[in-house]
C-alpha cells in the first residue's frame, strides 16, 4: 500500500472503521499551548448565517457538527464521511447532545465519497472540508465538488496542517520505524491547500494557528503513534510506540515539547465558471 492516507478501501475498512484513532489523535490537543478550539475558531471565521445550510465533508466523529450544534445553530447541517463507522459515532455524540441525527431533524448525516456529494448544484451557504483534503487521491476534484454544491457568494472552509506541524513527533516516529523522516510529512499542507484553493476561489483568506503541545507524560504519545496507519502494519506497534515516547527529548519539568501548526482557508465562492 503505497498512500494509506487516500485509499479508500483502508480508510473506511482499517484507519476509520470506528473513531478511535482519530480519537487517540485528537485528546492530544488537550496539552494545547495556548488552547486552540479548532472547531469554535474555525466556525467563527466561517461565520454562517442563520439561513444557511451546512455541509461539513468528511465529517468523522462529529466535531464540528457538535460545535455548530452547541451554537444553536437554526440552519439544516449535513454531515457526510466514506466511513460508516464515524457516521455511527457522529450519529451517538449528536444524540447524546439531544440532537436527532437521522435526517428528520435539522441534522441528517450521509455516506459519501468527497468527490461524489449527494447534493444539487449551489445548494450550501457553507461548506466545511476540515482534516480531509489529504484523504482524497484528487484534492482538486474535492474543491471542485465543494464549490458546486455551494451556492454564489457562499463559504469554503478548509482545515489542514502546516509543514511543520508535530514535526519533532514526525521524526521520532520516522527514526523508530526506519522511514524517510521526508514521507512522514503532510500528504497535502496548509500551503498546498492554499495554492490550490486559489485556483478555483477569487477570494482565499489563510487563518494560522500556531502553538506547542505540552505532553506530561508518554501516555498520550503512545497512543498517538499506535493510532497512525504506518505502525500499524509495524510487527511489533506498541515496541515503536514505546521507542518514540522513550527518545523524544524531556524539557526540565519533564514535558514532551511538540509544534502545532494547523490553518484555515476561506475561500469565497465566485460564480459558476470554471
Amino acid at each position: 500500500m503505497t498512500d494509506p492516507w487516500a485509499n479508500r478501501d483502508f480508510l473506511r475498512g482499517t484507519q476509520y472503521k470506528n473513531d478511535a484513532n482519530l480519537a487517540a489523535r485528537q485528546s492530544i490537543y488537550a496539552y494545547q499551548h495556548p488552547r486552540v478550539d479548532l472547531a469554535a475558531r474555525v466556525l467563527d471565521l466561517a461565520a454562517p448565517a442563520p439561513s444557511d445550510t451546512i455541509v461539513d465533508v468528511g465529517c468523522g466523529n462529529g466535531m464540528y457538527l457538535a460545535e455548530a450544534a452547541r451554537r444553536g445553530f437554526a440552519g439544516r447541517v449535513l454531515g457526510v464521511d466514506l466511513s460508516l463507522g464515524m457516521l455511527a459515532v457522529a450519529r451517538r455524540r449528536l444524540s447524546g447532545m439531544g440532537k436527532a441525527a437521522d435526517g428528520t431533524g435539522p441534522v441528517a448525516l450521509a455516506n459519501a465519497d468527497a468527490t461524489a456529494l449527494p447534493l444539487g448544484d449551489g445548494v450550501v451557504g457553507l461548506a466545511l472540508a476540515a482534516h480531509m483534503l489529504y484523504h482524497v487521491p484528487d484534492p482538486a476534484e474535492a474543491l471542485r465538488e465543494l464549490r458546486r454544491v455551494t451556492r454564489p457568494g457562499g463559504r469554503v472552509v478548509i482545515v489542514l496542517n502546516g509543514a511543520g506541524h508535530l514535526r519533532q513527533l514526525r521524526a521520532a516516529v520516522a527514526a523508530a520505524r526506519g522511514d524517510d523522516a521526508k514521507a512522514m510529512g503532510e500528504r497535502v499542507t496548509l500551503d498546498d491547500g492554499e495554492s490550490l484553493a486559489k485556483s478555483f476561489f477569487p477570494r482565499v483568506t489563510r487563518h494560522d494557528f500556531v502553538a506547542e503541545l505540552r505532553v506530561p507524560g508518554p501516555g498520550p504519545i503512545a497512543d498517538y503513534v499506535r493510532s497512525m496507519s504506518g505502525t500499524s502494519h509495524e510487527a511489533d506497534p506498541d515496541h515503536v510506540a514505546e521507542t518514540v515516547a522513550a527518545t523524544l527529548p524531556l524539557t526540565i519539568d519533564g514535558h514532551y515539547i511538540i509544534t502545532s501548526h494547523s490553518g484555515c482557508l476561506v475561500c469565497q465562492v465566485g460564480d459558476r465558471s470554471p
